[in-house]
């Protein structure tokens, strides 16, 4: 996607001797998800560099940005990943992220987001300060996120330029990271561009108050043995605890476990009694730091580690961008507090390297949940100690550049493997090949294969004689799964995985009427099924599938061309429990 020159897309003007840049994203440099395939132009997130090619138009369009989910379909699936621990933030709506790059640094007054289908899944815009030393390289301490706009989604049936209002900013900024979620969507959201508005001369301010909670998280990194721990928490903790040494020990850690990281790190500096209870190692078991991304960095990891001795889950999602997070720090972190963890997410992180891959493989030997889903920096040969992780039950290698050959070592040595996500993977040339060695776990129950181009009918059938205790499959845009001559369809491999309660079948043109009579008759449990842009169906075996399949909840009927608008007009009439999709291009 181009950038937008200077004179074209920024527009200048002095007002009150204030200079005012409006500018389009000069570039996409980090994301969570998409929809489309990395290095294609359909409905992938770089679409959103540049200026607005599509508003006001309101449509499914294949240059919008579109990200890989929307609404619960996921969080229903049987291959939901749950919620980490007592530091879960329950009002943490993140789900995914964009980072767009602007040609000049501006102190933000309007952040204009161009929605074009399905608006409203934006929650959070923060703005970064980045710095780089004499070497081009990205100074750490100089790393700052601060919150503009914080807010509840906010739906629309048009197209519209969502422009809320912004908190004032600390300082001058040309990076805008925009948080998504979409658990409430009833399709997937599509952006068209992002105007960033702002003056070049500070302004006065208010109080950063993501600084004073990033400071209150630092002071966690005091160990009490430390002789400097007053001195950094306040100079005033005190003996004078309220009476709570009155109060039983289990009651005060009970108290104390209801509470959110920040404030557990504010209440360690009121008393030494609190900073005692706030230490023990029981409270961080399980510890989820994705909700704080913008205010993790080496220090948080270095103040957490006296207390992670007994970690066993551990979430850094979205975390140590921009060299927040380094390298050996987390390599240090990973060998003192890693020995007892059993899940570990390392979701869009960019500070990896393949000497982290191999601490974690050899440190976390009872690892059993695995995520390193959009992790694109690490080449195939990094993924290879992960071999040694015989207790895996879920691992989501989600867009990353893993070999046919690392993946099957994998999956070779994980005989307990019951969740597996390859997709997006461009990476393996034969899926067929990886199918097989999916078809010798006897307790697999989800696959995710989406986009796997090289995926046949050989291979899927393959994979249905191994695991018939399937529930979960996705098989969307497996473009070669076509008929090859051979007497092996989809309904055949429904006939073997009678269990299955979700089934993607998303842009499979040989998809027919007679695969879903076959659904109909053998899958009693489905709950989602999805045949977008299926052309060879017609509405008397979408009928029969809404007849037979009691629990069905999910089924997208979008660009099925032999399937009437009036039949589906009829349908969501009759099945009122059933959410039937039909997306739409404006003629």
């Amino acid at each position: 996607m181009g950038c937008c020159s200077s004179l074209s897309n920024c527009s200048l003007h002095s007002v009150a001797m204030t200079k005012t840049v409006s500018q389009f994203a000069e570039e996409v440099v980090h994301f969570s998800s998409q929809y489309g395939t990395d290095g294609n132009v359909s409905y992938v997130v770089p679409n959103l560099a540049g200026p607005s090619t599509i508003y006001p138009n309101y449509e499914d369009v294949t240059a919008a940005c579109v990200f890989r989910t929307y609404g619960s379909w996921w969080q229903q699936a049987p291959s939901a990943p749950c919620p980490i621990g007592r530091f879960h933030k329950k009002t943490f709506l993140g789900q995914d992220f964009v980072d767009l790059l602007y040609a000049e640094k501006v102190y933000p007054t309007e952040v204009r987001i161009y929605e074009t289908y399905h608006p409203g899944a934006v929650v959070q815009i923060f703005a970064c300060e980045l710095y780089m030393n004499q070497n081009g390289q990205m100074v750490n301490h100089d790393v700052r996120w601060q919150l503009l706009w914080s807010g509840e989604p906010q739906l629309s049936s048009d197209a519209r330029i969502f422009s809320p209002p912004l908190k004032k900013v600390k300082f001058a900024a040309n990076l805008i990271r925009l948080v998504f979620h979409h658990l409430h969507l009833n399709y997937y959201t599509e952006l068209d561009a992002v105007e960033l508005v702002g003056t070049v001369s500070e302004h006065d301010d208010g109080t950063d108050l993501d600084a004073v909670y990033a400071s209150h998280l630092q002071a966690l990194s005091i160990s009490p043995q430390d002789g400097t721990d007053v001195e950094v928490l306040s100079a005033g903790i005190t003996t004078d605890n309220g009476y709570f040494d009155l109060l039983p020990g289990e009651l005060i850690q009970l108290i104390f476990g209801d509470l959110e990281l920040p404030d557990l790190c504010r209440v360690a500096a009121t008393c030494k009694l609190f900073k005692k209870h706030c230490y023990d190692q029981l409270l961080f078991l399980e510890l989820d730091l994705q909700p704080r991304w913008h205010m993790v960095n080496v220090r948080t990891l270095e103040g957490l580690k006296g207390r992670c001795e007994h970690l066993q889950k551990l979430s850094l999602s979205w975390c140590g961008d921009w060299e927040a997070i380094t390298p050996e720090p987390f390599s240090r972190f990973i060998s003192d507090c890693g020995a007892n963890l059993l899940c570990l997410r390392l979701a869009a992180c960019v500070f990896l390297t393949a000497k982290n891959i191999n601490v974690i493989a050899s440190t976390c030997q009872q690892l059993q949940e695995l995520d390193l889903s959009s992790v694109r920096i690490l080449d195939s040969d990094a993924f290879d100690p992960l071999a040694t992780l015989t207790n895996l039950t879920r691992l989501n290698l989600y867009r990353t550049r893993i070999s046919e050959q690392v993946t099957i070592k994998i999956i070779r040595n994980s005989p307990k493997l019951e969740y597996i996500n390859l997709d997006a993977v461009q990476t393996i040339q034969n899926y067929d090949n990886v199918a097989a060695e999916l078809a010798k776990c006897r307790n697999l129950l989800s696959v995710n294969l989406w986009r796997a181009r090289t995926l046949t009918l050989t291979g899927l059938s393959i994979l249905a004689k191994g695991c018939k205790d399937m529930l979960e499959i996705d098989l969307g845009w497996c473009v070669w799964l076509r008929s090859d001559g051979s007497n092996y369809h989809i309904e055949n491999f429904v006939q073997s995985c009678k269990k299955l309660r979700k089934l993607y079948l998303t842009a499979l043109r040989s998809v027919s009427d007679s695969d879903l009579y076959a659904i109909a008759a053998n899958l009693p449990d489905l709950e989602q099924l999805d045949i977008l842009g299926t052309l060879a169906v017609g509405p008397m075996s979408v009928q029969r599938v809404l007849e037979s399949c009691p629990k069905l909840r999910l089924f997208d009927l979008s660009f099925c061309n032999g399937v009437p608008e009036d039949a589906v007009r009829v349908w969501r009439e009759t099945y009122p429990n059933v959410s039937i999709k039909r997306s739409f291009v404006s003629s």
